[in-house]
């Protein structure tokens, strides 16, 4: 009886839901069933679409649209037909261009069969991410001069949910179901065929322009549209198996998206006008006082910047999720849906209108001066455009730019001869000469300038009473004590003159070569090759040291008798006296305890005259010599023994 009773009640359960999802289905779903005639036979027999047919029938397009494929027919009525083409000239259907009709008709047919139940079905089973935004796309029917374009098919379920997303598109509400801005009745829809299914529109359907076309006709874009032309490319068609070519040129750009594809779909946040000369109109001056004058490489920047992979709806951007990421760079403006002000109806796009231009990462960087300043760092720049002068400036991937300050050269301090005249052997000096004015800290976070040592590429450059010395003693003057620009990561300032680079590899300059050749170390010396420790100490790349190099009157006072000690006392002396894999300077900015190479700590502390080490037994010593750079550390001369 038990049994029984639980049959009952799961068929009494099967009959709920069978009956609910057929209520649901009936609503959305309720063609009139016709499946003995195709779509244009059942076009044929409603009077209010006979000029589509006719359009149809001139194209002879009759057959192929009837039983070619299946198709999903969005129809207009003769009123739409009529006022589409007179909207654009045309006083009869008898005198528009039969490439015009075929665009017009194929933009009325999208590829498979749609009722408004899978129409609307297709768009909820969308979750997660950008699915439900990709889910109100469709493509329409194509020919081999036509390819398909993408349209928007906008359901209930849409509006209930993204309504401000249509909006912001369009700029009117929305409702019920439509195709782009156009109407599907109420009344007259899913008209089944024998091969797909009919929508009548109620309102006119417009043919979108492909991307480029759509921002060439907004006059609020326009330099945009400017900028972005400059980045077109052309090319012929395929060969066909004969070996002609298709001398038909094919549009593209070289921004890392090709605009011009119906295929790729896009997202482009393009700035008004008025925003692209809120962003520049500071940096003119510094160029030719225009805006044409703004460098290739940074419109280039400034356009890929604006590119964004995918369609992505107003709701998606503002979500975040997955990451905005233009054109492989991160967003940087914190919030950016607030900057929409606008749309621009596209075939394959969604090109919003933003009134705060998005950062590129090299003007994000203190890297992006250089080529804003053209005019006054035209060396520089033409360095950084043909050199690798410009490595590890900007962090493109995601705008994490290490922090720099660099130390150039004017243009009226470059001299002659040019960067574009020198050899390459000249030119990889100056290079390196104008690398090692690239300091690897923002002098600004430190409290801008003062007396110390700032590490470069190619040594320590100590800065000290307004001018910069390298490790030859050679002086180059701070021309201004403010920098020329500012970004997050650093800043630039002008120097009157080059510094001298290290040559990391030099071994005539290895720490253990400077002991060498230095008298008052001359038993120093003989322990460094006595232990073996020379060809450690001799090293260049990688490895770095500091060498607190005690002198040979400091040697004697301890009573230490260098030519009688074992090999293993002579490396335990040596290796105390040095710390490896860092370079200590009397600058103060090194503190702190740090291990010796004989495992011991030394304690540095103080600066300049103040600067001590200390023995992890209590032993001090003071430099009679400091700060001596060699290719792979420095060296201390020092009056104690640890």
């Amino acid at each position: 009886m038990q049994n029984k009773n639980y049959f009952i009640l799961l068929y009494a359960i099967l009959m709920v839901i069978g009956t609910s999802c057929s209520k649901e289905f009936e609503e959305h779903y309720n063609p009139e069933r016709r499946i003995d005639k195709n779509i244009v036979q059942i076009l044929s027999e409603d009077p209010d679409l006979s000029e589509f047919v006719k359009i149809i029938d001139k194209l002879e397009l009759r057959k192929t649209l009837g039983e070619a494929a299946i198709y999903t027919c969005f129809a207009p009525t003769n009123e739409q037909v009529d006022a589409y083409f007179k909207a654009r000239g045309y006083t009869a259907i008898d005198v528009v261009p039969a490439l015009v009709l075929r665009q017009y008709v194929n933009n009325h047919f999208i590829n498979g069969m749609y009722y408004k139940y899978d129409i609307e079905k297709r768009y909820k089973d969308a979750v997660n991410g950008l699915n439900p935004t990709k889910a109100v796309f469709y493509k329409t029917r194509s020919e081999a001069a036509l390819p398909a374009k993408s349209v928007m098919i906008f359901t209930p379920s849409f509006f209930a949910a993204q309504q401000e997303d249509f909006k912001t598109l369009y700029n009117i509400a929305g409702s019920g179901f439509m195709i782009g801005t156009a109407r599907i009745s109420d009344s007259k829809y899913d008209i089944d065929a024998s091969n797909g299914v009919i929508h009548v529109l109620q309102s006119p359907l417009e043919v979108m322009p492909r991307t480029d076309a759509a921002i060439a006709k907004d006059p609020e874009i326009s330099m945009y549209n400017k900028w972005l032309e400059t980045t077109v490319t052309y090319s012929l068609g395929e060969k066909d198996e004969f070996g002609w070519v298709d001398t038909t040129l094919i549009k593209s750009y070289s921004i890392g998206r090709n605009l011009a594809d119906e295929n790729v779909l896009t997202t482009i946040f393009v700035p008004t006008n008025e925003a692209l000369m809120n962003y520049f109109k500071p940096y003119l001056p510094d160029l030719y006082n225009n805006i044409d004058s703004v460098p290739k490489l940074i419109i280039s920047e400034v356009l890929r910047s604006s590119i964004l992979a995918d369609t992505w709806f107003k709701s998606d951007i503002a979500r975040n999720n997955p990451e905005l990421r233009t054109n492989n760079y991160p967003q940087m403006i914190h919030k950016i849906a607030p900057t929409i002000v606008g749309a621009v109806s596209s075939s394959n796009s969604i090109i919003y209108k933003v009134n705060k231009m998005l950062e590129p990462p090299k003007l994000n960087s203190v890297e992006g001066g250089v080529y804003m300043k053209k005019r006054i760092y035209g060396q520089w720049d033409w360095m950084f455009q043909h050199t690798n002068l410009e490595s590890g400036l900007t962090d493109g991937l995601y705008f994490q730019h290490g922090s720099r300050t660099i130390l150039l050269q004017p243009d009226e301090v470059w001299g002659f001869p040019l960067a574009e005249d020198m050899d390459a052997a000249t030119l990889l000096i100056r290079q390196n000469a104008c690398r090692t004015g690239i300091l690897n800290i923002d002098v600004r976070a430190d409290g801008g300038f003062r007396k110390r040592f700032y590490p470069t590429e190619f040594g320590y450059i100590l800065y000290d009473n307004k001018k910069f010395v390298d490790y030859t003693g050679n002086a180059v003057p701070l021309l201004k004590t403010g920098p020329t620009w500012e970004r997050g990561n650093g800043a630039i300032y002008e120097i009157d003159g080059f510094l001298t680079p290290m040559d990391k590899a030099d071994l005539s300059r290895t720490v253990y070569a400077l002991v060498l050749k230095d008298p008052e170390l001359s038993s120093f010396a003989t322990a460094c090759t006595k232990s073996g420790l020379m060809a450690e100490l001799n090293l260049t790349g990688f490895f770095s040291y500091t060498v607190l190099a005690p002198t040979n009157s400091a040697i004697q006072s301890a009573g230490l008798q260098i030519n009688t000690m074992t090999v293993d006392a002579l490396k335990n002396f040596v290796n105390a006296h040095v710390i490896p894999n860092r370079y200590v300077f009397t600058d103060g900015v090194s503190q702190g305890s740090m291990p010796n190479k004989a495992g011991n700590y030394l304690t540095v502390n103080g600066a300049w005259e103040g600067f001590s080490v200390t023995s992890s037994t209590g032993k001090t010593a003071k430099p009679v010599a400091a700060n001596l750079q060699g290719s792979n550390g420095v060296i201390h001369k020092i009056n104690q023994v640890f």
